[in-house]
């Protein structure tokens, strides 16, 4: 039969259990909110990123241009020798510059993506740490009650 005792010991070890676990699956949810948070700003870095070299390809376009313009303005024959020279190299290294862009856009992608799997990695941790946390509570208090520690601790020893 129960006492008062055996009920506040039982009452309490279910409380810390249940919060263990409850901790746990909070630090999950978190971690998982985290998660997908790290995914949309590593979408949003590579979109920029892609945005960003779109924009170095028209000022390439445009520099080419302007350089044209000035070339015939000056009466040289444009598509040959020097002029086609700087129009290749115009080209060349605005979509070099296009290109670190997105590939700076994609590692940014890439880290988030493994930032999140770390992030999900670790609530799922949360939850395995706090399932051995409730066993340990449960353990204690069952040998606590075996040696008649709710005894002592009801008499003030």
């Amino acid at each position: 039969m129960c006492t008062g005792i055996e009920l506040i010991l039982l009452a309490g070890t279910a409380a810390s259990v249940v919060g263990q676990v409850q901790q746990g699956r909070q630090q999950k949810e978190m971690a998982d909110a985290q998660a997908v948070q790290a995914i949309q700003e590593g979408a949003y870095r590579a979109d920029a990123a892609k945005s960003q070299a779109e924009k170095i390809r028209r000022a390439g376009q445009a520099q080419v241009g302007a350089a044209n313009a000035a070339l015939a303005k000056s009466g040289v024959k444009l598509g040959e020798g020097t002029p086609l020279e700087i129009q290749k190299a115009i080209t060349q290294n605005s979509e070099q510059d296009a290109l670190t862009a997105i590939l700076s856009g994609k590692r940014m992608l890439s880290s988030a993506e493994m930032e999140a799997r770390l992030l999900r990695k670790s609530g799922d941790n949360a939850v395995e740490n706090s399932y051995y946390g409730a066993g340990s509570t449960i353990l204690a208090a069952g040998g606590q009650y075996a040696r008649g520690g709710w005894k002592q601790t009801a008499k003030g020893e």
